[in-house]
């Protein structure tokens, strides 16, 4: 069979251009903490919002760093990437457009826990800590989605650790490409493409695997012809057999 031709097309986003004021309320509008406010309330968010613009490679948080500011990914998509003790790095997530990242001492965390870095050009929605407690004040609504946050994120860390130590390769592996695919994949005709660069090693940081075991498993994944994949890029052609080996179930 030959060799799939790179889907991939840079993402590029000139400098100074910024999503509208509508994009902008939209996006807080999906984002967890005001998805149940009004729109005149969504409005008034908006106004006390920053936008910035990020090259890629631009640094936009650093681990350890006081945690002072949600943000929410506009355009393009950033990675999120953990420092370890013994100096490596660990990439943890790629997250694109109405997704976000961040921290504040009202959400549990006193510094930030991970690097974030713009994988391609992206804007970015910032709101800092003054102004959240602001807007808890204001709206009620906001300081349960909080809570309602804060609970997701424990569960979600207890869930990792679960699968990191207890779940075979293959079983972690396919919910990373399902979540990856679901979260910055571009729906194709025939498959959804993740189209970010995309190396082994990123795969294998993200599932606390080896490259060399990565490697093996994408391939069984291509034979049995859920995936194409090539230089930096998936398409994930089959998700609903992923879908089935990251529950642990058969894919037939």
């Amino acid at each position: 069979m030959a060799r799939p031709s790179n889907p991939i097309r840079p993402v590029t986003i000139d400098s100074g251009v910024h999503c509208s004021v509508d994009e902008q309320r939209r996006l807080l509008g999906l984002s967890p903490f005001f998805a149940s406010l009004t729109h005149a309330e969504i409005e008034k968010v908006q106004r006390e919002i920053v936008q910035t613009h990020y090259n890629p490679g631009d640094p936009i948080q650093f681990a350890g760093d006081s945690a002072e500011r949600l943000s929410i990914v506009a355009m393009g998509t950033v990675k999120l990437v953990r420092p370890t003790l013994d100096g490596t790095d660990v990439l943890l997530d790629m997250i694109g457009p109405g997704q976000g990242f961040g921290s504040l001492m009202e959400l549990g965390d006193a510094t930030y826990r991970e690097d974030v870095t713009a994988q391609t050009s992206a804007c970015i929605l910032h709101i800092n800590a003054q102004t959240f407690a602001s807007l808890m004040e204001q709206f009620p609504a906001i300081a349960l989605a909080t809570l309602r946050f804060v609970s997701s994120k424990l569960v979600d860390a207890r869930n990792t650790i679960e699968q990191l130590s207890a779940y075979p390769v293959e079983q972690r592996l396919a919910a990373t490409l399902v979540r990856l695919a679901d979260r910055i994949g571009t729906q194709r005709e025939a498959d959804v493409l993740i189209q970010i660069p995309l190396s082994r090693q990123d795969l294998a940081d993200m599932t606390g695997s080896k490259v060399e075991t990565v490697s093996r498993v994408m391939s069984d994944f291509r034979r049995a012809g859920w995936i194409e994949s090539g230089r930096k890029w998936i398409a994930v052609v089959d998700s609903a057999a992923l879908a089935r080996v990251a529950e642990g179930n058969p894919a037939n």
